[in-house]
């Protein structure tokens, strides 16, 4: 999904912004410039499942 908001294959997503000393997906926090188109509800459920919020990183970093 970040890949395609921010149109780039490489880099954050345009959509990953730091709150209260986390960084957040915004179209998670606020999803009305990302997904305009939706009712700000439905964007959210729908995100939150096509990124797997709350199911765990599934990120390829080793910090062993």
């Amino acid at each position: 999904m970040g890949m395609l908001l921010s149109r780039r294959r490489r880099g954050a997503c345009k959509a990953l912004m730091w709150q209260d000393g986390n960084y957040r997906c915004g179209v998670l926090v606020e999803p009305g410039p990302y997904l305009p188109w939706l009712p700000a509800g439905v964007a959210r459920r729908l995100t939150a499942r096509w990124i797997g919020a709350a199911k765990g990183c599934d990120a390829d970093i080793d910090v062993s």
